[in-house]
């Protein structure tokens, strides 16, 4: 009952947030740009059904042997229904990853369905870590921002590079491996080790999932990253449709910038549900920052929304 009464909380705040937004922005003035997004809507519409594809052929990748017992057609509709399920997760957009495992199950057996969910979920993550960091220095090269938004790009930059380098690590050492590991460096850590020791087995074993992809198939895992890495990068194209739809002179630059902006905030506020006001706050500033119209990123965000409404 807490945990719902905080879920709430946290959704009547999001709401307020973006309740003050459309106000500040204006309601005539949000449904006549919508109007007149028309093709951009449709084109944003058509980008994320090349993404999904492209995440789809990732995870195919990744399936191997198994893939054979999973058409393309059922692991699209299966990736695009898992995703959706996501977006409408109150906390941290996980929700879409017991379906996957179910939605498998059948043809592939649990354990498989598991492994297979496990494994492409660390890749996916990886190829956000990794476009966030590309955008991040892409953005400290080419365009001019207020210092404040240059220090938090190199700490942006930094963090991305750290996490990079651990997911990396994890996928080729084992991720449990290593917490067993830090576990027993640390000392105010060690009340743990009893309980990872009584689960070892089962944790070599999800150790053996994660890692054999990356140590033995290592050409399709980088080629199932690359497509995640230019799916991710078709979401900062997205951003540059909608805002040229809206009239509105960018770079693609820019708008992967605009992109990488509001994603860090809405995973660092990943606590809101459906990110309500977090990724129109997160639009709003990135926009500011390179001097263009602020209040265009409510705008934005509701024709983001629509498209996610429509998927």
């Amino acid at each position: 009952m807490k945990n719902r009464k905080t879920e709430i909380a946290f959704f009547i705040f999001g709401l307020g947030v973006f309740v003050y937004l459309v106000v500040r922005f204006g309601v005539d003035q949000i449904t006549s740009n919508i109007a007149g997004a028309g093709w951009s809507l449709l084109a944003a519409t058509l980008v994320w059904f090349v993404i999904y594809v492209l995440n789809t052929f990732a995870w195919k990748l990744l399936l191997a042997e198994e893939s054979r017992r999973v058409s393309f057609l059922h692991l699209l509709m299966v990736t695009v229904s898992g995703f959706s399920i996501d977006t409408i997760t109150p906390v941290i957009a996980l929700g879409g990853e017991p379906y996957k495992v179910k939605a498998l199950s059948g043809l592939i057996g649990t354990r498989q369905a598991l492994s297979a969910v496990l494994v492409y979920r660390m890749v996916h993550v990886l190829g956000h870590m990794l476009i966030l960091l590309a955008g991040a220095l892409a953005a400290l090269a080419f365009l001019t921002l207020p210092v404040s938004w240059v220090w938090m790009l190199v700490v942006i930059a930094a963090a991305m590079l750290s996490i990079v380098v651990l997911i990396i690590s994890g996928l080729r050492d084992g991720v449990f491996h290593r917490v067993q590991r830090l576990v027993k460096r640390i000392s105010f850590l060690h009340r743990f080790e009893p309980a990872l020791k009584k689960h070892e087995h089962d944790f070599n074993e999800m150790d053996d999932v994660v890692t054999h992809a990356y140590r033995n198939r290592r050409g399709k895992f980088y080629g199932s990253l690359l497509l995640e890495f230019l799916g991710r990068t078709l979401m900062g194209i997205e951003v540059y449709i909608i805002l040229r739809g809206a009239g509105v002179e960018i770079s693609i630059i820019s708008a992967i910038f605009v992109f990488v902006a509001y994603s860090i905030i809405i995973n660092v506020m990943f606590f809101i549900p459906l990110n309500l006001g977090v990724r129109e706050g997160g639009l709003f500033l990135g926009l500011q920052s390179l001097a263009l119209a602020p209040m265009v990123g409510i705008f934005l965000g509701i024709v983001i929304r629509i498209r996610e409404f429509i998927w």
